[in-house]
């Protein structure tokens, strides 16, 4: 545990450090390499306990999915800061106060300390979404906040409730003193939940997602999409381990998934459209967790995967508007650059979950624990998935060498490094019938792409009033089927 604390005061401090003392981004560099060390003395992890003593005591703890999260925090920090190099001002100062605080978030074993980290987590991305102050990612960034915060208002209710109910913000001792079928309680863990869906930007509870992810600074996006929403996801997977919510999870899973694809489909604009799939790709990590046991191992897997995929194609897509000044994906058709080209290339056939990279390994894994009526939703997605991505086919030839980000190495690299590790780790990966598979769900979703594709659809745009309607009756909806699972079962 000291060696966790240090890890996060130290990226806490020099982010401080780094509205004062240029360059701001070496000091992140610094902080990386601080990160990485002290996970290297940490991991594979330590037993939960109490920071600031049994008065004041804040419960951590560091388990394998803290360590997958630390580890995607870090190499996603390092890719942003070598691609977003050039940035002068506060950008990397408040870019490690973020994912310092990430840090934080990952090794909490306290609900109100995870609420405390989520709220600085929301402001300083609302800052970053901002930062460029154009018009667009301005209201994209007020949306964020106003919806975030409704969400984690909810979050704050539902801590009360359980408080009361257990005594204790301790996930540990909390599990102890869980009474079942208590009504109260079960209500209060309904506002739980609803408050990190919307904090996720899962679908009708966090609408604010698509526009803030697709407006935000390329580096900036590509941490929200990679890391940032993951933190409300491993939230529910806390969750999880003490209270009996893997019905409201999945179903949460199945929405968010099918939800997000619809308008992944038929979106145009390349940096919305991938931020449509961050919506759509958290069904994957939540049906994952809602089915507990190994699959929920191969949720996080994925939820790291999808990190680095995402990020990759954040920042080549940002890459993407630079060289061309456009973002339909019709105009940027053929007009890349190749290092360009090629991380839009790498990034998608991960998505799609062709082998032997790390988003195969992960999907694999998934189906490997899942029984047949979740396995066909799983497939369900993945052939939407493929569908869209199979518009980005095209964008795969350059125009020409351009400059290569080492940003999109890291991640490329990163990428074909989990693919490796979770080939030797996991034998099902190995099996030619999962490759096979694979490629067949990828082909007939390019055959479904041909059909969908035709004709552009325009589906109901995501205003914030609209959104925020639907975060308060999906909250009471989640609450509604706590109570009515406790009156049935």
């Amino acid at each position: 545990m000291p060696y966790a604390v240090a890890g996060i005061l130290t990226y806490l401090v020099l982010g401080v450090v780094g509205f004062v003392v240029r360059p701001g981004w070496l000091l992140g560099l610094l902080a990386v390499a601080a990160g990485a060390a002290t996970l290297a003395l940490w991991a594979p992890g330590f037993p939960p306990g109490l920071l600031l003593g049994e008065t004041w005591g804040v419960a951590v703890g560091g388990d394998r999915v803290a360590l997958v999260f630390w580890a995607l925090a870090l190499v996603l920090h390092l890719a942003v800061v070598l691609h977003e190099r050039h940035r002068t001002g506060p950008f990397h100062p408040l870019l490690t106060l973020l994912v310092g605080t990430s840090l934080a978030c990952a090794v909490s074993q306290d609900i109100f300390n995870f609420y405390v980290v989520l709220e600085l987590v929301s402001l300083i991305s609302f800052i970053l979404v901002s930062y460029e102050s154009e018009p667009k990612a301005v209201w994209a960034s007020l949306k964020y906040l106003v919806l975030a915060t409704a969400g984690m208002t909810f979050y704050l209710l539902g801590l009360g409730i359980v408080y009361v109910r257990t005594g204790t913000l301790g996930l540990a001792l909390m599990a102890e003193r869980v009474t079942q079928g208590d009504p109260v309680l079960v209500a209060g863990v309904g506002l739980l939940v609803a408050g990190l869906a919307a904090k996720s930007g899962l679908f009708v509870l966090g609408l604010w997602l698509p526009s803030a992810h697709g407006y935000a600074p390329t580096g900036v996006s590509a941490i929200l999409s990679g890391l940032v929403v993951k933190l409300g996801v491993l939230g529910l997977a806390r969750l999880a381990e003490v209270f009996p919510i893997e019905g409201l999870v999945l179903a949460l899973g199945v929405v968010t998934g099918l939800g997000g694809l619809v308008y992944a489909l038929w979106e145009w604009d390349i940096k919305l459209f991938l931020a449509h799939h961050t919506v759509s790709q958290l069904g994957y990590v939540l049906v994952g967790l809602g089915l507990g046991g190994e699959a929920a191992w191969g949720a996080v897997l994925y939820a790291a995967a999808h990190g680095l995929f995402k990020g990759l194609l954040f920042l080549s897509a940002g890459q993407a508007i630079y060289e061309v000044g456009e973002r339909d994906l019709d105009r940027l058709r053929g007009k890349l650059s190749l290092p360009c080209a090629l991380a839009l290339a790498v990034g998608t056939w991960a998505i799609v979950g062709l082998p032997p990279l790390g988003g195969f390994v992960a999907k694999a894994v998934l189906a490997d624990h899942s029984t047949a009526g979740w396995l066909a939703v799983l497939v369900v997605l993945s052939l939407g998935t493929a569908a869209s991505f199979a518009r980005l086919l095209p964008h795969f030839r350059s125009a020409g060498r351009g400059t290569r980000s080492r940003g999109f190495l890291l991640l490329e690299l990163a990428l074909l490094t989990m693919g490796v590790w979770g080939l030797v780790t996991f034998p099902g990966a190995r099996d030619v019938g999962e490759w096979l598979k694979s490629l067949i769900v990828v082909a007939a979703g390019y055959g479904l792409h041909r059909l969908v594709h035709r004709q552009r659809v325009q589906l109901p745009a995501l205003t914030l009033d609209r959104s925020f309607v639907l975060l308060l009756l999906g909250t009471l909806a989640l609450v509604a089927v706590g109570l009515a699972s406790w009156v049935l079962l």
